[in-house]
């Protein structure tokens, strides 16, 4: 019988919850998609696909009433819960109490039913132009703070998120999906290991969903870092056309005479598993990232052979 991780996506209404898993799900032109949600009822349902795992993400209503049957029937919503994500709606400070709350009541129950429930909180709503907002970044800083000593037996990771920037999104599925394999720990220090030969800025592996499996990324000069974000969501919105349209090519360079980065896009197939390399790196170096690039495959296939 076909197994599944379930993951539990929670927070109060109008956080965003359905919104991450629209961007995530649409990667690129989902913003008229998400204008048009509607508040989710109950409970939906949504499956994928993570390498070895199959994943479905409960996307679970945050209005009041729905809460209180959450809470009524614990059993029924967040029992054999493998990974819980919880949405705190940064923009809404005068609400974090009541999601407090809401978080505690869930925890209280894992913690009860004897459940060691990983957890991501995600600071969603952090938009661009909120990234210099003092108070914003305090805020953050203080819930941070205050759910680490409140629960020091859970293991809590914290993504700050946003739809307009959909790396955001994608680095907080991948967080919470990779916590259950060791080998991925193995796989960051690849990364690291061959970021350092190749002297470039970052390094990062998605599976075909665009979920990022691993990512590193080397000491980032200010001149560059936006344009690195910009290559690295180039390349988020090729892989859903690379995977889609067997006409593109395996191996995509996207340089550019204007800029200052070289960015390199490699599709590699394991078995039946499809997987995209995505790499960026000052212009200068770029014939040396291309030089050791072969021997960096050879390895990674190895560790990816292992997760699938």
């Amino acid at each position: 019988m076909e197994s599944f991780l379930k993951i539990v996506i929670s927070g109060l209404d109008n956080a965003g919850k359905t919104s991450i898993l629209t961007a995530l799900d649409k990667k690129y032109d989902f913003q008229k998609d998400i204008v048009q949600l509607k508040p989710t009822i109950r409970v939906e349902y949504h499956k994928m696909n993570f390498l070895k795992n199959n994943s479905i993400f409960w996307d679970m209503g945050g209005q009041t009433s729905y809460r209180e049957v959450y809470m009524q029937y614990q059993d029924v919503y967040f029992d054999a819960t493998d990974l819980l994500i919880y949405v705190i709606d940064i923009q809404d400070p005068e609400r974090f109490e009541n999601s407090l709350e809401y978080l505690d009541a869930i925890l209280t129950f894992f913690t009860e039913s004897k459940m060691d429930v990983p957890v991501i909180i995600a600071f969603h709503k952090f938009d661009p132009d909120l990234r210099g907002n003092e108070e914003i970044l305090q805020n953050i800083n203080e819930l941070r703070t205050k759910l680490l000593d409140k629960y020091p037996n859970f293991k809590i990771l914290f993504q700050q998120t946003s739809i307009f920037d959909i790396i955001s999104i994608v680095q907080l599925v991948s967080y919470g999906l990779s916590v259950f394999d060791e080998k991925f720990f193995e796989l960051s220090e690849l990364l690291e290991g061959y970021i350092e030969e190749f002297e470039n800025q970052a390094l990062l592996v998605f599976d075909r969903n665009g979920i990022i499996i691993s990512e590193y990324y080397s000491d980032i000069d200010s001149e560059v870092y936006v344009e690195l974000l910009d290559s690295i969501k180039e390349h988020l919105f090729l892989l859903k056309r690379l995977e889609e349209e067997t006409t593109y090519e395996y191996d995509h360079d996207l340089d550019n005479v204007d800029h200052v980065l070289f960015s390199y896009l490699h599709r590699l197939k394991i078995g039946s598993e499809l997987f995209f390399i995505s790499a960026v790196t000052k212009k200068e170096r770029k014939e040396k990232l291309l030089t050791l690039f072969p021997e960096f495959l050879e390895d990674l296939t190895q560790i990816l052979k292992e997760l699938i």
